[in-house]
């Protein structure tokens, strides 16, 4: 029986529909999403449990430090990231008028930001430009 294509999902929150239908646009309805929702410590173990649960796709919520060296050092995976766009300035937050729970998440801080998303990006190089402060 085909399993269809498997997606790691490396974050500790869960896609939201408009995503999952998204990667079923891009690579077929029998796309199956694994949610890998640990905390790391380096990138090997990352690829690690992406490859043990059969993935060759992956979508990380990681910091950019991380997806760099994956990036750089496992070619044989298709790192991407969510695209996500401010909705407005000055979100009451849980309450929004706004919320759409199909491609929004509310990130709750000092600051409410209301996100929704856009479209997913295949990460192919992150780069790190330095100058003496």
């Amino acid at each position: 029986m085909n399993m269809g294509r498997v997606v790691a999902w490396v974050s500790r929150h869960k896609p939201l529909p408009a995503q999952i239908r998204y990667l079923k646009r891009k690579l077929g309805n029998d796309v199956n999403v694994v949610q890998i929702p640990k905390t790391f410590t380096d990138v090997k173990e990352i690829y690690e449990d992406v490859v043990s649960a059969g993935a060759d796709v992956a979508v990380v919520v990681l910091p950019l430090s991380m997806i760099a060296c994956l990036v750089e050092k496992y070619k044989d995976v298709v790192w991407l990231m969510a695209e996500m766009e401010p909705v407005h300035d000055s979100c009451p937050g849980v309450n929004c008028p706004y919320f759409d729970p199909d491609r929004d998440v509310i990130l709750p801080g000092v600051v409410i930001r209301h996100m929704r998303f856009k479209k997913f990006v295949r990460v192919k190089e992150v780069r790190v430009v330095k100058e003496d402060w």
